[in-house]
């Protein structure tokens, strides 16, 4: 059956009807855009990133080439360097603090999907109202079919400039997150870093605070 024949069917009945209708299409997704749009979101943790470039420059500075190389790909230290154990200890807040970008990136993206989803129901319904506009006698009806459609019109605009702000939000997160990688990346044998947890921070306590940059 074609949504117009819904729509015929909105009209004759309770406005409370409508009101379902609409709150089905939405599905909350207002109210989760909402909450998201006001929480904080990771920025760029610039101690941190100076802390790790600092000691990379040092590295390279202080290695020879031979070193740096052996390390990186064989995982053999030529020369014990403390240096090199405090990047270890960064490095894996780094890939703590990463893991969290992903991880709002990937709620953020579940409330944009959301969000256009219900956008995109709701401007069909409205759709559907505009053109059973031309087919309307009674002037009740006429009269309903407008308010709904204004009320569509007012829905779909709000509901627009949440996905608007979302999508700016996911961008700035993108950038974030983009860096966080590419300073990740440089850390020599960055791949086999573990993310932090509660039995790291119960196992080396003093270590955790004597390098936490956060």
């Amino acid at each position: 059956m074609a949504i117009e024949s819904y729509v015929e069917d909105i009209l004759k009945s309770p406005e409370v009807t409508f009101r379902k209708i609409v709150s089905k299409i939405v599905q909350k997704s207002d109210k989760s855009a909402k909450m998201e749009l006001v929480r904080q979101y990771t920025e760029v943790d610039e101690v941190l990133f100076s802390a790790i470039k600092s000691i990379l420059g040092d590295l390279e500075l202080e290695e020879s080439i031979v070193s740096q190389f052996v390390y990186r790909y064989f995982n053999i230290e030529i020369v014990k360097s403390r240096k090199r154990e405090q990047l270890i200890i960064l490095g894996i807040e780094l890939k703590t603090k990463y893991s969290k970008l992903e991880r709002e990136q990937s709620r953020l993206d579940i409330h944009i999907l959301n969000l256009t989803l219900s956008l995109d129901n709701l401007k069909r319904l409205r759709d559907a109202f505009d053109k059973n506009r031309d087919s309307l006698q009674i002037d009740k009806e006429i009269n309903k079919n407008e308010a709904f459609m204004k009320k569509l019109h007012g829905i779909i605009d709000e509901l627009s400039e949440y996905l608007d702000a979302l999508r700016q939000k996911s961008l700035k997160l993108s950038e974030t997150e983009r860096l966080y990688l590419n300073l990740y990346k440089q850390i020599p044998r960055y791949y086999e870093l573990q993310e932090e947890s509660i039995f790291s921070l119960l196992a080396h306590p003093k270590e955790q605070k004597r390098f936490s940059w956060s």
